[in-house]
């Protein structure tokens, strides 16, 4: 049996411009340890154990209404168990 990845998180691709940049300092926002790696087409956001996207978050940081939904145009990828997916928030977390 493998020994249990220590980060969770998503990549997000850089030409959603605002949203990506808004949803990036939610993240950053709401949860403990964030590191951001650019890598040019995109931006890997990882967290240890257990991230959390709020929308309500995302709207203070994007100045406008934010739908769940428009999570699907710009993660391209996420490592973990998307555990919980709802309109208010995202759950990525590595399941026991």
């Amino acid at each position: 049996m493998t020994e249990k990845q220590a980060y969770v998180g998503m990549d997000l691709d850089t030409s959603g411009g605002s949203l990506v940049h808004a949803m990036i300092q939610a993240i950053q926002e709401d949860n403990e340890g964030v590191i951001v790696e650019d890598y040019m087409v995109y931006k890997k956001v990882k967290v240890p154990g257990k991230m959390i996207l709020n929308r309500e978050t995302v709207e203070e940081h994007l100045g406008a209404d934010f739908d769940m939904d428009q999570v699907h145009m710009v993660m391209s990828s996420c490592f973990g168990f998307i555990t919980d997916w709802d309109e208010e928030h995202l759950t990525i977390e590595w399941e026991e």
